[in-house]
């Protein structure tokens, strides 16, 4: 080998080395952006638009839609708590959890599962238009608020005995509070 060569072979060595680290800091970027911009189950943005005047947050690690604070289950002048937990799994479920503030005890209705838990229109009982999610809505005699989940073809199938149990023989359950007892109906 002549001295000429060798820092041919030098430079080449280096360039090849530098390109490498720089086509590994590229892939370790993208690794870090998509990690870092991951989707996300929240409905935020959409409620911004829709709704600016509705308390609602989701929690990531737990699952959870929190849309407590809104609305007053037990007629006590108090709003509520009111949350849809995440079952886990591959297809997301959330079934639906109510904290009456008369008593503070936490109430979860995991036969009243929906994979899309975005509140839809009150001005209308249509779910033919919005066959997903759930309304809350001044509903039956004594007009305090009702929460009616729609139910999708595998939930409702899944938990048809609880459901049949319970008084309900549709997918669209309604849930109600009246002196600190639960009330079942459908529609």
């Amino acid at each position: 080998m002549t001295m000429k060569k060798i820092p041919a072979i030098i430079i080449f060595t280096l360039f090849f080395a530098c390109s490498q680290r720089q086509q590994n800091d590229k892939n370790f970027n993208s690794y870090v952006n998509a990690d870092k911009d991951s989707i996300s189950n929240s409905f935020e943005n959409d409620y911004r638009i829709s709704n600016p005047a509705l308390t609602y947050s989701y929690d990531n690690t737990s699952q959870t839609h929190n849309y407590s604070n809104n609305w007053d289950f037990d007629n006590d002048g108090i709003k509520d708590k009111m949350y849809f937990v995440g079952t886990g799994g591959a297809h997301l479920y959330y079934f639906l959890k109510v904290v009456l503030s008369s008593d503070e005890k936490s109430r979860e209705f995991d036969f009243a599962e929906s994979d899309i838990p975005i509140l839809t229109a009150t001005d209308t009982l249509n779910f033919d238009q919005t066959p997903t999610g759930f309304v809350v809505t001044d509903f039956g005699k004594n007009l305090t608020p009702s929460i009616i989940v729609r139910l999708d073809d595998q939930s409702y199938y899944a938990n048809k005995d609880v459901l049949t149990k319970n008084g309900i023989n549709t997918k669209n359950i309604v849930i109600s509070f009246e002196n600190g007892k639960t009330k079942y109906g459908c529609l």
